[in-house]
This record gives C-alpha cells, structure tokens and sequence, in this order.
C-alpha cells in the first residue's frame, strides 16, 4: 500500500503535518522559496532525506475561512515580492511567436479536418455530433487568441522586457491556509518556479472554470483584488487571455478519440472542456474583451 504524501502528528507542542516530497526538483523549489524570504510562505521547521525522498514539517493548519477575501491579494503580495524586469531580444519574441502561432494553425487543421471525416459518416456518434456542434464556437475562440498574440507582438516589438517572480506554481484555495489567530500562508509549493506573474492567474482560472457552466462575476471580482495589489501590464494581460483561450483541449480528446473510442467517456470531457471555453468567454466579455473578433 502506497504511504500518504502527507501524515498528521500529534505532539506535546502542537500538530504537525509531515509531508513525503518524491522529486529532488520539487525540494529544490521549496527550497528557493525560503532563500527568498517570500512572504506567507508557510514555515517548515525541520526536513530529512531518507530513503531516496525527502521530508518536511510543517504546523498543521486548517483552510483560510472565505479564502476568496484575501487570496488574491495575498498571491498578488508572494509576486511582488520577487518581481524583477529582464531584457529580451526582439528575435524571442518572434520565436515565440511563430512557435504559438503554428500551435494554433495545428489545431485548426486538426479540428476542420475531424469535422470533415464526421460530416462524410451516415450516423454521427455522440461525440462526433458534440464535435460538429461546438465548431463554429471553437473556432471564434481561436481567432479571438490569435488576435491577442498578435497585439502581444507588436507591444513586445516596442517594450523589450518581460516581469518575471517566482511563482506558487500551484495556487488553489485549498492550497492556502490559516492559523488560529488569522494569519494566512500558502503551502504545496514543490512547484514554484520563475515565470510572468500571470501564470499562477492562467493556472488557477483554467481549474476553477473547468466546471458547469457559471456566472463568472466572482472571477472578474478576483482579478480586480489581485491587481489592486499587482497590475498587470497591457502585455502580460494580452498573453494571459490569448494562453487562457486554449483550443489544444479539443485537440487531444479528438485524438483519444481517434485512438481509443471510449465514445462515452470521451464525450463527457468534451462537454467539461466546451463548459469551460463558454466560461472563460463569459470572463473575456465581462472584461469588455470582443471574444468574437473575427
């Protein structure tokens, strides 16, 4: 039986939580954390190496009460704290470019080309008629993320420079939490890494609106708390719509599908992740974005 990442001690000076880390990389991150001196980081008070893993202790706290009061200030706080600005080459930015630019020219033929084969069947499966229903949707969204990789570009072209912060790597409610007396911390961070501020945003808005469908006043709200502490520049928003748009979802259920035929399986995640682009539209409007730019 597999031992738990995580084990409760009770002990005469309180309860701790001991957690296994399997990756020499995931220790490293947690390590950098500290040398940082990054705020709301929780406290580990003792790690050992046995057996080729690596342990840590740590308080064992509950979940922060109405976590959405402060999360997102707080997240914004663990970004600040690290920021720094690089200098990046005009020959980067058009690589990267090119290389998001050909993504989205894959999915697209990916896509057109599934729906072609669909249309050419008597009698459609489920998910093929899912597949057929949802194109036109589909397609809009990509258009919409190639028109914010291109006004990414030309901002770029003009700036130069790119933020960067060491990021949680893994921001979640349930990853952040409490002591008695109110204080917050962030935990679970073996993936912290340098990276944009926004990708803790994109990584955390991509599992929250992966659901049914849902009025997303809340996450605009959200985004608004972070920012009162950390603005976005018009650059890194631009990126974070275009990456948060993601067609490459679609992408891989079409090849399970080709490969597998768990038609019902299949279908039912095409409908989460069809939920979740109609989701994220609704942000993108809420957020006076035009979604439908042709």
């Amino acid at each position: 039986m597999k031992q738990a990442s995580v084990q409760k001690w009770e002990t005469i000076n309180g309860t701790y939580a001991i957690k296994r880390i399997d990756s020499f990389a995931h220790w490293q991150a947690i390590e950098q954390a500290y040398r940082l001196r990054i705020p709301l980081a929780i406290p580990i008070y003792e790690a050992k190496k046995r057996g080729g893993q690596w342990y840590y202790t740590m308080p064992w706290l509950k979940e922060k009460t109405q976590p959405a009061s402060s999360f997102f200030h707080d997240l914004a706080r663990w970004h600040k704290h690290s920021l720094k600005e690089i200098q990046t080459t005009e020959a980067e930015i058009d690589s990267y470019y090119k290389e998001r630019k050909s993504s989205l020219e894959k999915a697209k033929q990916t896509l057109t080309h599934h729906i072609e084969q669909c249309e050419k069947q008597w009698y459609m499966s489920p998910f093929q008629l899912q597949c057929c229903t949802h194109f036109l949707d589909i397609m809009r969204a990509i258009s919409f993320s190639e028109h914010t990789l291109n006004e990414w570009r030309e901002r770029m072209r003009e700036k130069k420079t790119v933020r960067i912060c060491y990021i949680h790597g893994r921001p979640s409610f349930q990853h952040y939490v409490e002591r008695d007396d109110g204080t917050a911390y962030f935990i679970s961070f073996e993936r912290a890494r340098w990276a944009p501020p926004f990708h803790d945003l994109l990584l955390f808005f991509r599992q929250y609106l992966y659901t049914y469908p849902l009025t997303c006043d809340e996450a605009v709200q959200w985004l608004a708390q972070y920012e009162q502490t950390l603005a976005l520049e018009e650059d890194e928003r631009l990126l974070f719509f275009h990456l948060l748009v993601d067609p490459h979802r679609f992408v891989r259920l079409i090849h399970r599908y080709e490969q597998q035929r768990h038609d019902r399986q299949l279908t039912a995640a095409w409908q989460r992740a069809y939920w979740q682009m109609k989701n994220i539209e609704e942000n993108m409007r809420l957020h006076s974005r035009d979604f439908s730019h042709e």
